[in-house]
């Protein structure tokens, strides 16, 4: 036993002697016109150092930078700052003259995917000849280098589109993992606080880069988030997904497979994709086990889906909900000029304003601001109800024009979902054709016209 610990300390002693000599014999600070160098004639990326560079040996030995920034070419802004920044390296590789980064980690960072972070050439700048298909030759510099492992903590990304508003995702935690055929595990957190309403996300993720920039693949595993605040439902949504989901540089095309997603008790699966053009296009196919909107929907919302009268006397004192700011000169559905859409959507079950459908099919089409719903038909309870129509937003004024169809159809039940105080029950069978502007039911009492034909049977 007495040898085995001399033995072990002999080989501390020598780990410890040899550590110490490296350290006061190689300077950090001489990778340092390499690393900016090579992060430029690889990426064509700017990196700045602002601090000199020192050892750190224990319980990892590493190179510790203080301010860091990373700047693509042409741009006004850098992509990435931080404030701290880790480069866990190899010991022997060391001792030929090559260094090899097992990780970098960077603390208190801020990423800017804005439009001033973007690349941008100059107005004189030479046009390069196609990209090169073949992989950069090694040249023999005297160093070589390689990253396989890459973290982020307690940082914050500000993504911005154009002239669009800034989505700030704060408290990001970002480890990946990346072996030699840049297939990658990510796991990644973060926080999104916007309008009053807290989003919290959380990813565990297989990526494929193999075919960057072209193509790029991944397997979310999971994927956990959860809504709160604002107009919501005091206990907010909250749920889970996988999916696959891949992206085609030439058609700017990102497209999902494979979807289960969950929101609360609803449940829903299916695929689709987007072409990320001046318009976005979307193609979606979705399918629900079950659909819950009165658990979706914000506060007023559930509440009138809830079916329940409060007299006034009986009324019992609540917060008030916080009040999200919004534009009154926008347009009403302005939204929906922004883009384009193909969407198919079955359900087997939906709750909406205490009403339960089932078998729920539908076909929706929007053109820039003209959404189409050419089928959307359902069974409630023993009857039938159709809706198709229209809705136009491409003026300054909405128009609205449906043709409502039910065929054996309780009345109490429509009656009570829409708090019209009359008592009323029987079988509705009608098809009629109406046009109005908003689409509510407070519009639909005020402002809609049109004419219907109406059969009414068992009528109490």
């Amino acid at each position: 036993m007495r040898r085995v610990l001399t033995t072990l300390m002999i080989l501390l002693v020598v780990l410890v002697a040899g550590i110490s000599a490296l350290v006061l014999l190689v300077n950090p600070n001489d990778f340092r016109a390499y690393m900016v160098q090579q992060v430029e004639a690889r990426s064509g990326y700017q990196l700045k150092l602002d601090e000199p560079l020192r050892w750190h040996v224990w319980p990892q030995l590493s190179i510790l930078s203080g301010r860091m920034s990373l700047t693509a070419p042409g741009a006004s802004t850098p992509l990435v700052t931080a404030a701290n920044m880790r480069l866990d390296v190899e010991l022997w590789p060391l001792l030929s003259h090559q260094l090899h980064v097992k990780q970098v980690m960077l603390k208190g960072a801020v990423i800017q995917l804005t439009p001033q972070s973007e690349a941008a050439s100059r107005p004189d700048a030479p046009v390069a000849p196609g990209e090169n298909p073949l992989p950069d030759v090694e040249t023999d510099k005297g160093w070589s280098f390689a990253i396989s492992h890459l973290q982020v903590a307690d940082s914050v990304l500000v993504f911005q589109h154009e002239d669009e508003e800034q989505v700030t995702v704060r408290d990001i935690r970002l480890n990946m993992e990346q072996n030699p055929t840049y297939q990658a595990t990510v796991e990644f957190s973060g926080r999104i606080n916007r309008n009053q309403r807290d989003l919290a996300l959380s990813m565990k993720a297989r990526v494929d880069a193999s075919d960057y920039p072209h193509n790029l693949s991944a397997a979310i595993e999971q994927f956990d988030w959860q809504l709160k605040g604002g107009d919501l439902l005091p206990q907010g949504i909250s749920g889970q997904a996988t999916l696959q989901a891949s992206w085609q540089e030439p058609q700017k095309r990102l497209s999902f497979s494979d979807m289960h997603i969950t929101a609360n008790d609803s449940v829903m699966s299916g695929q689709g994709s987007v072409v990320l053009a001046d318009k976005p296009e979307w193609a979606l196919d979705l399918n629900f086990d079950k659909l819950n909107l009165e658990n979706l929907l914000s506060a007023p919302e559930s509440l009138a889906a809830s079916g329940t009268t409060v007299q006034k006397g009986q009324a019992q004192p609540s917060l008030p909900r916080p009040v999200i700011a919004r534009d009154s000169d926008d347009p009403a559905y302005d939204s929906l000029r922004g883009f384009s859409a193909q969407v198919a959507l079955n359900a087997k079950s939906v709750r909406w304003r205490g009403m339960d459908f089932t078998n729920v099919s539908s076909q929706i089409t929007n053109q820039a601001g003209l959404l189409t719903l050419s089928t959307l038909q359902g069974t409630l309870g023993k009857g039938q109800i159709s809706l198709p129509g229209e809705l136009d937003v491409r003026g300054n004024q909405p128009k609205s024009q449906f043709q409502p169809k039910l065929d054996n159809v309780e009345i109490g039940t429509i009656l009570k979902a829409f708090d019209y105080p009359i008592a009323l029950t029987g079988n509705l069978s009608m098809a009629g054709d109406f046009s109005g502007d908003q689409i509510d039911a407070d519009a639909f009492r005020r402002s809609w016209q049109g004419q219907a034909h109406v059969e009414m049977t068992d009528t109490r």
